[in-house]
């Protein structure tokens, strides 16, 4: 499941399956640059397509986060930095205040996860539907395919329906009354489809995967459900589903990069090129306790990169253009837990026990309770840094921000924050869905 194969030569794949040939001219020579559609049907070329699902899962999710926490507040678009000139950036930190909706769904920052991220989950239905009936292929492969099919199949869904929004939630509107009634994204031209409603199309490629999946692996499966329910504020299926969650000790679920298949993160808010970077807080955060650099690290930026005498600090989590992203993890089933249990009415437990474990999994210091809202915002702010996350606790615990975030004394900032509490589909959709407005 993780491993990253052949990866120069996933453009080959996405070309020949979603790309429009008819209109290329091109020589009598048989081209090389390209694989014939038919030629992946061999048993051989499975591996390259499971490959193929997993890369593109890796880049729609470092983009998909940076879009999403400077949507939320994990994330600022700093112009303090000398390489900060993204405005699509600066809009999305904004939740866009302000912006005609002309500029709002034509950004190409929207539109640079939006179209990867429906791609990608057509190559995750794709794989399933080449081995349907394929001579030849070992149980062990096919058994693979379906896993990734399957489970890639449901966490596409899940970003499609749960990250998106035809129309603004607006200001005045409790966040979880915006996750029911504004979040939503279509699929094949279809009319927007809600998270309560896509969850119905999620759990059974859930389980579609679990049937074939490796005991880690159905622990993976248990704590995406457990996300998907609390997000829904479904809490008993939340604590059923956590409680066959990732354990302390399993490895995190991650998405992997290479160089050829850069993370994100490096060129929008790292070396490559410091234009996002973390909220002022993660700062103050690690100042007041050391340790807390383990779950949230940083480093100063460069100050000649730093158009004011002020220190900036950059997000270190992801400081290379490989490194990996984690996806699942048992720390964040444990505030779930933990949550369910203090907050939410499930167990018997005060979840302070669950608390501590993650901050002792960093070095961190236990605290003496009791499990409060704040609590396990404040936890959940520190553990999930910069994994996309944020924005639906945020929705959530009902504390969108009032105010626009970014560099002080720039104009904007600390004006009335936008109405956008999900990502905008953009015109790109609207203008060939005529079920999307």
């Amino acid at each position: 499941m993780k491993k990253l194969l052949y990866i120069t030569l996933l453009a080959t794949l996405f070309t020949v399956l979603f790309s429009s040939c008819e209109d290329w001219v091109t020589s009598t020579t048989p081209q090389i640059d390209r694989i014939e559609d038919d030629l992946l049907n061999d048993p051989d070329q499975i591996p390259f397509l499971i490959t193929g699902v997993e890369a593109r899962f890796a880049l729609v999710y470092s983009q998909l986060v940076v879009a999403s926490d400077l949507l939320g507040d994990q994330l600022m678009f700093d112009e303090a930095m000398a390489n900060a000139t993204f405005p699509t950036f600066r809009e999305i930190n904004d939740n866009f205040a302000e912006y005609p909706n002309e500029v709002i769904f034509a950004s190409n920052t929207v539109r640079g996860v939006y179209t990867p991220m429906h791609n990608h989950r057509l190559l995750a239905d794709n794989l399933l539907e080449r081995i349907e009936g394929l001579e030849g292929l070992s149980d062990e492969v096919r058994n693979e395919a379906i896993f990734t099919g399957n489970l890639y199949g449901a966490v596409a869904r899940y970003f499609i329906s749960f990250y998106f929004a035809e129309d603004p939630c607006g200001n005045d509107t409790p966040g979880p009354q915006c996750i029911a009634q504004f979040t939503g994204g279509p699929l094949d031209g279809s009319a927007i489809i809600s998270p309560a409603t896509m969850i119905d199309q999620i759990l059974p490629k859930l389980s579609a995967a679990e049937a074939v999946a490796s005991d880690y692996e159905k622990r993976v499966i248990n704590t995406m459900r457990a996300r998907l329910h609390l997000i829904l504020g479904n809490y008993g299926e939340a604590y059923a589903a956590a409680q066959n969650g990732l354990e302390q000790g399993d490895a995190p679920f991650q998405a992997l990069f290479s160089v050829q298949a850069p993370n994100e993160f490096y060129f929008a808010g790292g070396d490559g090129r410091r234009q996002v970077m973390p909220a002022f807080r993660f700062a103050d955060y690690v100042a007041e306790d050391a340790n807390e650099a383990a779950r949230i690290p940083l480093k100063e930026a460069p100050a000649g990169d730093v158009n004011i005498a002020e220190v900036r600090y950059q997000q270190d989590i992801y400081p290379l253009r490989e490194s990996p992203m984690d996806f699942l993890t048992w720390q964040e089933n444990e505030l779930m837990l933990a949550e369910l249990e203090a907050l939410r009415g499930q167990g018997s437990s005060d979840g302070l026990a669950r608390v501590n474990a993650v901050r002792a999994s960093h070095g961190i210091a236990a605290i003496a309770g009791p499990v409060t809202n704040s609590v396990i915002l404040t936890e959940r702010d520190k553990e999930l840094f910069l994994q996309g996350v944020r924005f639906f606790d945020l929705l959530r615990f009902d504390v969108w921000p009032e105010t626009i975030s970014g560099t002080p004394g720039l104009g904007n900032t600390g004006n009335p924050i936008g109405p956008w509490r999900a990502l905008p589909i953009p015109n790109d959709e609207r203008n060939q869905n005529e079920n999307v407005g």
